[in-house]
């Protein structure tokens, strides 16, 4: 019994360290970074997820949500949304080129989720875009 108990026991550490190792990497991937730098990831982050969700909300809803401009504008925003966190992530030298453009797809954006402010989801997506593009504008400010 002892035996096996000692076996369940590796068993459970060996698990809680695969487990928990994503979660240290990460954190140590961002320690280098400033903060304003993984509050931009974040933000870009959040972007590209809210984007993705209002497009598919608004493909569902029909009608002016359902525009191809409005769909496209989404998706394409949310593309490169991913693209600028991924490139701070990578510390990649570029990253600020990508952050202007995210900024301002992010900004018309949010620009024309506005025209539908009478829906909840596209004020939160016209919100959370805003947000992207002022961080992202911030970072290209630290960069000159």
């Amino acid at each position: 019994m002892e035996r096996r108990q000692l076996l369940m026991a590796s068993a459970g550490l060996a698990v809680a360290a695969i487990t928990a190792a994503p979660a240290v990497a990460q954190r140590d991937r961002m320690e280098g970074m400033a903060m304003p730098m993984t509050d931009c990831i974040d933000h870009c982050l959040a972007s590209h997820r809210m984007c993705l969700e209002t497009a598919a909300y608004a493909t569902q809803q029909g009608g002016a949500l359902a525009s191809a401009a409005l769909v496209a504008m989404l998706t394409d925003c949310a593309e490169l949304c991913q693209a600028t966190a991924n490139s701070m992530l990578r510390k990649s030298s570029l990253h600020t080129i990508l952050c202007r453009a995210c900024a301002d797809a992010c900004e018309r954006c949010s620009q024309e989720c506005v025209r539908h402010g009478d829906d909840r989801q596209m004020e939160r997506c016209s919100t959370t875009c805003k947000t992207c593009a002022a961080s992202c504008r911030e970072m290209v400010a630290k960069a000159i």
